[in-house]
């Protein structure tokens, strides 16, 4: 068969046509991929120019954008700072400048509470102890009441100041009954009855570990109350503090019924109560003998209960450092 040369050149036609379309096609798609490319080069930049670039429109008012925190591995957002790979959320204030864009960071409010608590702490070694002149300064004029444990203070403070009345086994009620201190004059007396040979500036009161095993903590606290009362009546222009029971060895805590800390801590929220109710100073002496968990320790101490020389001074510095 004869070419038909009209055929022929039709036929040419649509072949270089098609060569068109697939060169436009090619070149459609290598356009649409390197759009891509530079699209996603851009978004990348803008996220990661030296790890901390902060990319915003300036208009009336700065935008913040988030950026990332190299310290802590930590995205601002806003106003929020989200720990990654941490389930720990910390809020931190960020302010922006409208005219530089910098941003200025403020403390965690959590943080700063922590360093000042921090800085509050103070060594117990420095509170327990104390030169001997302020001593017999801060004790001028003062006077200490209690049983065998404040004796426990007369017998080794070696001060000139203050006075002691106290005697082994006394408590809170047979302070007033019992004769088994000595006045100025020589004669045996009640507690009560020795504080009216001086003027007292400060009365200090320690009862209570006697008193562990009374079945009635209200009988304890009124006859506080009554003891107290009679020591105001005597001294109305004293300052009147009552000082917690002090604690015993864990030893002692745990194989006694009675002499635990379990009653201790029972009666010394009745104490505080008491003192507050009548409007005395309560104080907490025992961080100047307790260990670390809250007992005295087995070193210093005969029988759990009563202190050697070294730590019945540390309770007077104690006292003192505190200003008690």
């Amino acid at each position: 068969m004869s070419s038909n040369p009209y055929r022929n050149s039709r036929n040419s036609y649509r072949r270089r046509r098609q060569k068109e379309g697939r060169v436009l096609v090619a070149l459609v798609v290598v356009t649409i991929m390197a759009a891509g490319i530079m699209g996603l080069y851009g978004v990348i930049n803008l996220f990661t120019d030296d790890g901390m670039s902060l990319k915003h429109t300036q208009t009336a008012s700065s935008v913040i954008q988030p950026i990332s925190d190299e310290n802590n591995g930590s995205t601002l957002q806003g106003n929020n700072v989200v720990g990654q790979g941490s389930s720990l959320q910390t809020e931190s204030k960020v302010t922006a400048s409208a005219s530089t864009g910098g941003i200025e960071t403020k403390p965690d409010n959590a943080a700063v509470d922590k360093k000042t608590d921090d800085s509050k702490k103070v060594d117990i070694k420095k509170l327990v102890t104390a030169e001997k002149s302020a001593e017999e300064e801060h004790y001028k004029d003062t006077v200490f009441v209690g049983d065998s444990r404040t004796q426990g203070l007369q017998i080794n403070a070696g001060l000139k100041n203050p006075d002691f009345f106290a005697g082994r086994g006394l408590n809170v009620k047979n302070a007033r009954t019992e004769k088994v201190v000595k006045n100025a004059k020589g004669k045996t007396v009640t507690v009560i009855e020795a504080l009216k040979d001086k003027k007292y500036r400060k009365v200090y009161i320690c009862y209570g570990i006697n008193e562990l095993g009374w079945p009635y903590t209200n009988i304890f606290a009124d006859e506080y109350k009554k003891t107290i009362e009679a020591i105001k009546e005597i001294q109305p222009d004293a300052e009147i503090v009552v000082q917690g029971i002090l604690p015993v060895t864990e030893k002692k805590s745990k194989s006694d019924k009675i002499f635990n800390m379990k009653n201790i801590k029972k009666f010394n929220k009745v104490i505080k109560e008491m003192a507050e109710e009548i409007g005395v100073t309560y104080v907490d002496v025992s961080p100047a003998v307790s260990n670390k968990k809250g007992f005295l320790p087995n070193n210093v101490t005969p029988d759990g209960v009563h202190m050697d020389r070294e730590y019945c001074k540390r309770i007077l510095a104690y006292i003192v450092n505190m200003n008690y």
